[in-house]
């Protein structure tokens, strides 16, 4: 089981009381359900089952899990005080570790009873969503070697989905593939997008985020999106589009213009370079005609963060005014599709940037992959 150091949970934790502080915040409660709420992972190690309810304090903290079944796991895995259960009058305990503080500092999303308490002991809920979340977007030299060891089982999955390509596979196939290659390797769930269409008659352009049963013919083109992890929210992220037969003209000039500014983009990232600059190379996208349907470039690790970008003509639009810092960890995707949406190239993959330049973290070569063809 992967754990990263005492001293690095020590700076996370400290570093969310500062910014608590900073909001006339004593204590900070942090939410978690159904396996989403980055902030309990960040500053436990425990990934959110079906609830959690996390407190931290400069003296002390607590985490509280439902189900019953899950405290044990909990107790192993979570780096806290104490792992208790979320039942019965557990928020007496909660608010009893918060204290009176007339300000609470909060992460996640609040449940409605966690509210009312608040109300009811003349505490004022302050969210510190949004600071928190520009704090994480600079990776520590620990969390840069946990994205490196999510590329790694990441790839490894990839490289599976690659081979398992051949007609009459279906999407769940392809799922198993992946994620048996992960799961070998100790690799945890993520994220596993597939799309399987025929190059001729097309009808999707991005991946879907669940099977649905389609299968691979002989002029089958599928397009993945494809995540796993070592450490809970730290894991690699890489796009790819493989193809069964000969691909036809346009997805050869999808997957060209896609290619083109994914490598103009990542040749010019690097500390001190504004958004906007990135975003403007993108025009070549909607110069020939084509548009996306996905994120120029987002950033990752510990949460999808910013800066969340896109090209001109993907609606929403995003278009962040930020400096690239040394030490941000981003995936870069420009998936071309044609303006009728009906067929789309997918290529990306997670990049840290240093004082060079954008480092690769994944190894699979870019570009179209022909099925049954060795993957260099």
């Amino acid at each position: 089981m992967f754990h990263f150091t005492d001293s690095e949970l020590e700076r996370r934790r400290l570093d969310t009381l500062a910014l608590a502080n900073a909001h006339d915040c004593d204590a900070v409660l942090c939410f978690g359900e159904n396996r989403s709420g980055v902030a309990v992972t960040y500053l436990t190690e425990w990934p959110v089952t079906r609830s959690a309810l996390y407190a931290l304090t400069p003296t002390e903290q607590h985490l509280w899990v439902a189900f019953h079944n899950h405290v044990p796991a909990a107790s192993r895995r979570a780096r806290v005080d104490s792992v208790r259960d979320a039942y019965g009058d557990y928020l007496n305990e909660v608010f009893d570790v918060a204290g009176s503080a007339p300000r609470i500092a909060t992460l996640g999303p609040i449940p409605p009873a966690v509210a009312a308490r608040a109300q009811q002991n003349k505490s004022t809920l302050v969210a510190i969503d949004g600071p928190h979340a520009r704090m994480r977007q600079v990776k520590s030299q620990e969390e840069i070697e946990a994205l490196e060891m999510g590329a790694e089982v990441s790839d490894a999955a990839a490289l599976a989905l690659i081979e398992a390509c051949a007609p009459g596979v279906s999407d769940w196939q392809l799922l198993a593939a992946a994620k048996k290659a992960y799961t070998e390797l100790d690799g945890l769930d993520h994220i596993c997008y597939i799309a399987v269409t025929n190059m001729d008659e097309p009808d999707r352009d991005v991946p879907s985020q669940f099977p649905e049963g389609r299968i691979i013919g002989e002029n089958s083109m599928v397009t993945f999106e494809l995540s796993a992890s070592i450490a809970p929210e730290y894991p690699g992220q890489i796009l790819r589009t493989v193809t069964l037969a000969e691909p036809p003209e346009e997805v050869l000039h999808l997957s060209a213009v896609a290619e083109q500014c994914k490598a103009a983009l990542k040749a010019a990232m690097r500390p001190g370079v504004n958004t906007q600059e990135l975003i403007a190379l993108s025009g070549m996208i909607e110069q020939v005609g084509l548009t996306t349907n996905d994120d120029l470039f987002h950033g990752f690790g510990m949460g999808y963060l910013e800066p969340i970008a896109t090209s001109s003509s993907r609606i929403p639009n995003h278009s962040p005014d930020l400096v690239l810092t040394e030490g941000m960890a981003i995936v870069v995707q420009p998936n071309v599709t044609n303006a009728q949406h009906s067929l789309g190239v997918q290529t990306g993959e997670l990049v840290v940037i240093e004082q060079t330049g954008a480092r690769d973290l994944h190894k699979i070569p870019t570009g179209l992959i022909r099925a049954g063809s060795p993957v260099a």
